[in-house]
């Protein structure tokens, strides 16, 4: 039975995604978002569900940044909506198909010899802190929703993903 690990690793915010937000929002919706987080999560597919202790040490040598090894974590993310003035985003390639990213990254696990990876898809993770509470409504939201991502090759992650299934036959 295939499962999904999630590895979580804490980007930097490009410094033009906050600006570049606000100008395609109304003046008011603008002025209520504060700041923006981001990270990647790391959606792994394992066929046999679990790593032994050296192949996980190996694909979390592969995953992790290089200056920040301390950086990324299993199951564990660093952005959080733990209060109502925060909602955290997540999108991703469609289920639907294999990404070319991940193409690529299960062709390295395999030729490091993690073949129980049959894939890895990368997500974006967005954090949105609002001025208020009031503030972090749904008109605001849909309308930032649609500025992130490319809604012909990326949905919307409601929820970790635990299988790569989308539902189509």
């Amino acid at each position: 039975m295939s499962k999904i690990v999630h590895y979580y690793r804490k980007t930097p915010t490009p410094h033009s995604l906050l600006p570049s937000i606000k100008e395609q929002l109304t003046a008011e919706q603008a002025a209520s978002i504060l700041r923006i987080d981001t990270e990647s999560c790391f959606n792994v597919q394992l066929s046999n569900g679990t790593l032994n202790e050296q192949d996980t040490s190996r694909l979390e040598w592969l995953l992790a940044e290089t200056f920040d090894k301390g950086g990324l974590q299993l199951e564990t993310s660093a952005l959080t909506s733990s209060t109502t003035d925060v909602v955290v985003l997540e999108f991703g390639p469609r289920m639907t198909f294999t990404s070319a990213f991940s193409s690529n990254a299960t062709s390295i696990c395999a030729a490091c010899g993690l073949d129980s990876v049959t894939r890895l898809e990368r997500s974006r993770r967005y954090a949105i802190t609002f001025a208020s509470a009031a503030a972090n409504n749904d008109e605001t939201v849909t309308a930032i929703k649609q500025l992130l991502h490319d809604r012909m090759t990326e949905e919307e992650y409601v929820t970790p993903l635990t299988s790569f299934e989308a539902g189509v036959e």
